[in-house]
């Protein structure tokens, strides 16, 4: 029976390559993008990679995202839910601009929001492989491992492999194949291109343990890359597949623009097999294949989950993202399933239908951020973070660390300090809570200035119905323009009414919270095609009102409208 490489060659024999070598570039990188960025790869080849960003304060921070699919009772899929289960993780990002090759912060900073001047976070970014690992891009890595290790010379440059063989994507390989595969590219990396790896705290020092390497994806970031990470709403963000925009319409395009998949049973008569990569779309952030072709492998063992969360046993590992065999109606973004490490004759586990992506990592605590990490540390869980009304030197948690500090007996100390912990634990939590409220308080605030704009335009309009009719002398038609504009004044006074309740609910977060909330509002706000332009503005309105407020303690409704309905 015949490889699922081969049947992929004779359908590029079929299709004589002349629809897709105008677009091909390189074999490593066939659907280039401005914002790429690359690290070598032995013989003049290249691994590409898209980065995603969270916004953050800083080392510490993260977000918390929703992973997996939650499935009703009797829908596909509902019987595995325990394994592809609905579940909550943590997202951050390892490094900042300034860690980056200057090179790739040229190429990348242009294509981030605009930086205002007060904003208190900053993109925290991690790096993934644009496309699946090629068998051509293995094979150049693993000739150079003997010489690595010091056994000889590295092999001479073979004539490189052209047209669609070269993008076909390694599959075939173990777990432990591909971690081999991921540490013998790092080692080469470091001996020969040190220079062009990121750095966590490249200003600190470049010998502080933050130098980048290349490693699997967790699942975590594989999944939140896959579903479009910063490139789209949080709505969009947790629906079953990325969006799928095709210009000029308002419906997404069909799941075989963007994935390789079994479409036999769609009647297309297209057999299940496996493709070169970057044939199809790529994601909302650049990636391409995250969706059927290879499924590739992620860093962890296998979890399963139980009441939303991972459950405490580790199994074999874990392959996203679903395969070339698999059909549309079992495909999304959450998907994962678990492979043993070794087969049942105790060699490597090798599937015929899995690969890998890379990803570029670091130590997540290097002597580089230590000062940061210790001063985010040292504030996180305090109580005054969540009010302005408590004094920092007043703040209970710190009054408690002084108590613990000055006792001398070692059994309360230990007490004290566990309860110590878990109330910054919970004040943490309370303080999650809270930001989310602010960040939903300046979204909902902004669309009801925007109501308010809307009552006042319908107000203007019947306003001049109104005096076409007494003009014609037609008392019936003004008798029903003047209701309307009583009922409309009447639903203008009360969303203005809204807006200032909502300054006053503003106040009662502190102001370092609002301003970073507003940060990332905007940004969320300014992804909405139609409204979100007006929305940001509205929005940076509605923060500027709760200052005002803030500190003269009430708010003029004529005022307020005014301001509200200015040009």
């Amino acid at each position: 029976m015949s490889s699922p490489v081969v049947h992929s060659l004779l359908l590029f024999s079929l299709l004589g390559g002349s629809a897709l070598a105008e677009e091909t570039t390189t074999p490593d990188n066939p659907k280039p993008l401005a914002d790429d960025v690359s690290l070598p790869l032995p013989c003049e080849g290249e691994m590409v990679f898209r980065y995603a960003y969270i916004l953050a304060r800083g080392t510490l921070d993260d977000r918390e995202v929703n992973l997996g699919q939650p499935f009703s009772e009797g829908e596909t899929g509902y019987q595995q839910s325990f394994i592809s289960g609905y579940r909550r993780d943590y997202i951050s990002g390892q490094f900042v601009l300034d860690d980056l090759p200057a090179d790739w912060r040229t190429r990348i900073e242009p294509k981030l929001p605009k930086a205002e001047a007060d904003n208190l976070l900053k993109p925290m970014f991690y790096f993934v492989g644009k496309y699946e690992v090629t068998q051509r891009q293995y094979d150049l890595v693993m000739a150079q491992a003997a010489a690595l290790e010091g056994q000889g010379e590295p092999p001479a440059c073979a004539p490189p492999v052209t047209g669609m063989q070269a993008r076909l994507p390694k599959v075939k390989l173990s777990r432990l194949e591909a971690e081999r595969f991921t540490a013998t590219y790092s080692a080469w990396l470091m001996k020969h291109h040190r220079d062009r790896l990121p750095v966590s705290g490249r200003q600190t020092s470049i010998d502080e343990g933050g130098m980048g390497f290349v490693r699997l994806p967790t699942e975590v970031e594989w999944e939140f890359a896959a579903r479009g990470a910063h490139a789209v709403s949080r709505q969009e963000l947790e629906a079953r597949l990325f969006p799928r925009k095709v210009d000029g319409s308002d419906n997404e395009g069909p799941l075989g623009d963007w994935a390789v998949f079994n479409q036999v049973a769609g009647g297309t008569g297209q057999g299940a097999r496996l493709l070169p990569v970057g044939l199809k779309k790529p994601n909302p952030i650049g990636l391409f294949d995250v969706i059927g072709n290879a499924a590739e492998m992620v860093e962890e063992p296998f979890q399963l989950v139980h009441a939303g969360r991972r459950q405490g046993t580790y199994g074999g590992f874990v392959v996203k993202g679903g395969n070339y065999l698999e059909g549309e109606m079992t495909l999304f973004t959450g998907m994962r399933r678990e492979y043993p490490l070794f087969a049942a004759d105790g060699s490597e586990q090798r599937n015929e239908t899995t690969g890998l992506r890379v990803a570029l990592g670091a130590l997540s605590a290097p002597r580089s951020r230590y000062k940061e990490l210790f001063e985010q540390w040292q504030v996180e869980g305090r109580l005054g973070g969540l009010t302005d009304e408590i004094q920092d030197a007043q703040d209970p948690t710190k009054l408690l660390d002084d108590i613990i500090k000055g006792s001398t007996d070692p059994n309360l100390q230990a007490r004290l300090s566990l309860v110590n912990e878990e109330l910054k634990r919970n004040v943490s939590l309370i303080a999650r809570q809270r930001e989310e409220a602010a960040g939903n308080l300046i979204q909902s605030a902004a669309l009801v200035a925007e109501t308010i704009n809307n009552y006042n335009i319908r107000l203007t309009n019947l306003k001049k119905s109104l005096q076409q009719a007494k003009t014609a002398k037609d008392s019936v038609a003004a008798t029903l323009y003047e209701t309307a504009m009583s009922n409309g004044r009447s639903a203008l006074n009360g969303a203005v009414a809204i807006y200032i309740d909502n300054l006053a609910t503003g106040t009662r977060y502190t102001d370092a919270v609002i301003q970073a909330q507003f940060q990332r509002t905007r940004e969320e706000l300014s992804r909405k095609p139609v409204l979100g332009e007006s929305l940001v503005k509205r929005a940076t309105l509605f923060v500027s009102h709760i200052d005002r407020y803030r500190k003269e303690q009430r708010a003029e409704p004529e005022a307020i409208l005014k301001e509200l309905l200015a040009p």
